[in-house]
């Protein structure tokens, strides 16, 4: 086994075992895995591209669980076993993500696309082209839903209400729970 085999091992096992997203990211930062990253990004996602190196996260990004980033295609295998040939080859192209986005969870962004800043893309969402600053999308294909400062108002209602009745930051959703209870159908006596 090679010294780069094992070195990229080591790697997926780190993104596979270390569940904070933060201590994750400074890591990859600190081994230069990525071709870059900024500060205060969350890499939550146990997924690792293939070409770590043609990826650009900014700063305050956040990767939510499964966020696949996708460097390349390997179409050009199926084209050549059709065509008896390797005339094709393997197309792949960079991912840029600027500053201030949310990738929701399980959300997928295939290569040769740039996130713009502010920007949220919802979770199961597949970005398949360049997002334009200050969107919300969803879908697949991603299309346009929002924009980055509804969502931001509504997060800040939100937010407020519950700080209202004596909520902190940064606590835990089950505490949440206490300020903002939710009520499911099956719970509801007749």
């Amino acid at each position: 086994m090679r010294l780069q085999d094992i070195k990229r091992y080591i790697i997926r096992l780190y993104v596979l075992l270390q569940p904070n997203g933060y201590k994750k990211a400074m890591w990859l930062k600190r081994h230069k895995v990525f071709h870059y990253i900024g500060e205060n990004v969350s890499y939550k996602t146990t997924l690792l591209p293939a070409e770590p190196f043609l990826v650009a996260i900014h700063d305050n990004v956040w990767l939510a669980a499964g966020v696949r980033l996708v460097t390349h295609s390997l179409t050009c295998d199926v084209f050549n076993n059709m065509d008896g040939t390797d005339m094709y080859k393997c197309q792949f192209g960079k991912i840029e993500i600027h500053s201030n986005v949310f990738v929701g969870a399980g959300a997928t962004i295939m290569y040769n696309v740039t996130i713009g800043p502010n920007v949220i893309i919802a979770p199961g969402a597949v970005v398949t082209k360049d997002i334009p600053a200050g969107s919300v999308v969803g879908g697949v294909p991603a299309k346009i839903i929002g924009s980055f400062e509804e969502s931001r108002e509504k997060a800040k209602i939100f937010s407020l209400s519950i700080n209202k009745l004596g909520g902190q930051n940064k606590i835990a959703v089950k505490d949440l729970l206490a300020y903002h209870p939710v009520k499911f159908d099956i719970d509801i006596k007749k």
